[in-house]
């Protein structure tokens, strides 16, 4: 039995929280798998990085759409429940996927529409996600559950593509896509376990089962929760924060095959391991992440992240060889360890429990908003000028990034109580 005074990790302690937490690790690793992989076909389908650039467009561009929607449906109905209809769904995408590849089917555009299928469940499932975090502890384990579900995240992301990568190269992309499907299951059996009663809702339950659910209500919550970010100073700095990282370092990841094809041509299983490097330099800052730099103030260590960031792309885009690449990524997935913790508890702690999944919702839309664009934009400037350059361009615009939040007294917001 775990004890909150006794661990490092005492948000484990809950029940409630260690069944959600252990589902999403294996969840996730399967969503990492159809995430490498869906890179992988696409890249040996096609032989262009504008085609993953498309890809990663597709998987992304709906999670905008439905931002709205997802932001209302978690602020309004049972979060449990919704988790257990969206991982159904995400299961079922992934099994059309391996049918769709082991049928033959060799369309760039039809997998295109998958991953655009795929994206739709994601996009109502992840401020959903983020936002049940909160339900399944009490507020003064908020921040180390967040911390733990980030680490949780990026352990996925070093077992997932390890495994992919391996599934790939002995079994095929139709058996590694199968296997994503399979993955799913093991969150479906915790959510079922997870004991309503003793989740942390504000008010009634009742108000989540009689939803005023009409097109006007949700755009009409949706404005309301645009207004609430603006006035309030630290969501906004988070928000933007994360806008500018992620514009450059999410498209980054879904090109991590052009590097493993095209600049170290290495075989699918060093690709799968390379896809790992980010969350295996994640999970070994977990720890310290968890405890001594919960003691820094958030503004300084987002602007230390920030220059982590820029260090970790261009060591990346300038690297001699495999394994330098590899540290670059792995030193890349260490940082957005504690920049994305930083972040994501600075929001969750200011932001008031009614309007909850809706601010999660623009958080994520934030963090996911402008990557659709950047995937295409990456892609096909990578297809021209080639990756070593583009990425090192990348580095250059981070710098800039960080010294303009920095400069102008934006990150001193991130501190507010």
């Amino acid at each position: 039995m775990f004890s909150a005074g006794q661990t490092r990790f005492p948000a484990l302690g809950v029940r409630n929280y260690r069944l959600f937490w252990t589902g999403g690790l294996v969840t996730n690793s399967g969503r990492w798998i159809l995430h490498i992989t869906s890179a992988y076909v696409i890249f040996r389908i096609t032989g262009s990085a504008t085609w993953v650039g498309i890809t990663g467009f597709a998987n992304f561009v709906p999670m905008l759409l439905l931002n709205p929607v997802s932001g209302h449906l978690s602020d309004t109905r049972d979060r449990r429940r919704l988790l257990l209809v969206t991982n159904t769904c995400a299961a079922l995408a992934s099994l059309l996927m391996a049918l769709a590849w082991l049928a033959g089917m060799r369309s760039p555009w039809g997998w295109v529409l998958l991953f655009f299928i795929r994206g739709c469940v994601a996009g109502i499932q992840l401020p959903v996600w983020q936002a049940f975090v909160a339900e399944c502890v009490p507020r003064d384990l908020l921040r180390n559950a967040i911390t733990l579900n980030s680490t949780q995240f990026n352990a996925a992301r070093t077992i997932g593509p390890a495994i992919g990568g391996v599934l790939i190269g002995t079994l095929g992309p139709g058996w590694a896509l199968a296997a994503a499907a399979g993955f799913t299951v093991p969150v479906l059996a915790c959510l079922s376990a997870i004991d309503p009663s003793a989740l942390h809702r504000a008010g009634t339950g009742d108000a989540r089962e009689t939803p005023d659910n009409g097109v006007r209500a949700v755009y009409t919550g949706y404005r309301e929760s645009i207004r609430y970010v603006l006035d309030s100073p630290g969501i906004r700095t988070a928000i933007l924060t994360i806008t500018l990282i992620t514009t450059i370092t999410i498209p980054l990841v879904q090109q991590v095959v052009v590097f493993a094809e095209e600049v170290f041509e290495v075989s699918p299983f060093w690709f799968g391991i390379l896809a790992s490097a980010q969350g295996i330099g994640a999970v070994l800052v977990a720890p310290f992440v968890a405890g001594e730099l919960g003691r820094v103030r958030p503004s300084r260590l987002q602007f230390y992240a920030v220059m982590g960031y820029v260090a970790g792309v261009t060591g990346l885009g300038l690297a001699p060889a495999y394994w330098v690449g590899f540290l670059a990524l792995a030193f890349l997935g260490a940082v957005h360890l504690a920049s994305a913790s930083n972040l994501n508890s600075v929001v969750q702690l200011q932001v008031d429990d009614a309007v909850r999944g809706r601010v999660m919702a623009i958080y994520l839309m934030g963090v996911l908003g402008t990557t659709p664009f950047a995937n295409l934009l990456m892609g096909w400037l990578i297809s021209v000028f080639g990756a070593r350059p583009v990425v090192v361009s990348g580095g250059g615009l981070l710098f800039l990034a960080g010294l303009f939040l920095a400069g102008t007294g934006r990150l001193r917001h991130l501190d507010a109580a």
